[in-house]
């Protein structure tokens, strides 16, 4: 371990000190500045350091762009993690991978369904939440968003899903409770049903949906009520502006560069889960729309891709919902 220079009391660099040494508020200090790869390498070297770093989950990360994780639908026996910002392209086995569909993506968790199951997961730290039963025990065209963390007391999961030709369904959950809460809402003129994107925003205490064809619904935790939107170009000081700024096709945009560290193949549909981040550059919440890239080949496999926040969270292993 690399030592430092401590100073006499007649000014000379007389004798070295492990950085074990150092009081652990400042190990601690220098834990909470650290991004995911410098934290992950911090957290092997000793005991005292894996001590001092439990907790710590890469916050820096929040302020940078996004990593990729790509898996196969049916198979997880490789996934791939990619940095874009350094181009760096990281493999690791992730068989809590393997047979799911993503919901939602927020803070480095993924929430996640498989097997008539709902869970969030890290798939940095491997912790794993279960939630209660869902209502449903298959998942199609469902979006979902939550709005804190789900180690924090103030998480809030709800999930979007067209429920028939005339209605839509939401499901809600608050951390603590053993059920979920159904509602029930008419499906308002020109909402496709086709969900692209779900967010939360703390300061309105509101959950917002959004469709492919420029409609939005949301949903006040205050009053619990529902009000139909229509998102259009333009200014007027008679028009509400987005609480969020969204972005379409970002993957779309991105796929021919991507090929290569993705491993991407010419016969693959991709299925790309979105998520949500705080855009510090602007500081308004910045949301990623689903995507899915058709390749019309009747052989097709499709690939799972997720923009993901590269956090380390930890759960303990008797952490309930």
């Amino acid at each position: 371990m690399q030592p430092v220079a401590t100073e006499s009391n007649d000014g000379v660099l007389d004798q070295f000190r492990p950085w074990i040494d150092l009081p652990r508020d400042i190990l601690s200090d220098i834990a909470d500045r650290l991004t995911l790869i410098e934290l992950l390498s911090f957290r092997g070297t000793c005991k005292d350091f894996l001590s001092v770093s439990a907790g710590k989950s890469a916050q820096i990360q929040s302020r940078l762009p996004p990593w990729i994780l790509t898996f196969h639908e049916n198979d997880c026996s490789e996934c791939i993690l990619y940095n874009d910002l350094q181009s760096k392209t990281y493999k690791r086995k992730i068989p809590e991978l393997d047979g799911v569909y993503c919901l939602a993506s927020y803070q480095g968790w993924l929430l996640l369904f498989r097997d008539g199951l709902l869970f969030f997961f890290c798939p940095i730290s491997f912790s794993k939440i279960s939630l209660p039963e869902f209502p449903h025990h298959c998942f199609d065209g469902h979006v979902a968003s939550f709005s804190d963390v789900p180690t924090s007391p103030n998480c809030i999961v709800a999930v979007i899903n067209r429920a028939d030709v005339s209605q839509v369904e939401v499901n809600v959950i608050a951390k603590g409770e053993k059920s979920w809460t159904q509602h029930m809402v008419p499906k308002f003129r020109g909402m496709s049903t086709a969900f692209t994107a779900a967010t939360f925003i703390d300061k309105k205490q509101t959950f917002y949906f959004m469709d492919n064809a420029n409609s939005l619904l949301s949903f006040s935790l205050k009053d619990k009520k529902w009000k139909p939107y229509q998102i259009v170009t333009g200014k007027s000081k008679d028009m509400e502006t987005l609480p969020y700024r969204y972005i379409e096709n970002v993957f779309k945009k991105s796929i021919a560069g991507l090929k290569g560290p993705l491993e991407l193949e010419d016969d693959e549909d991709i299925a790309v889960c979105g998520f949500t981040y705080q855009n510090h550059s602007t500081y308004r919440r910045a949301v990623y729309l689903n995507e899915y890239i058709d390749t019309l080949d009747a052989n097709k496999r499709v690939r799972r891709v997720v923009w993901i926040q590269p956090r380390f969270f930890i759960a303990a292993r008797n952490h309930h919902w």
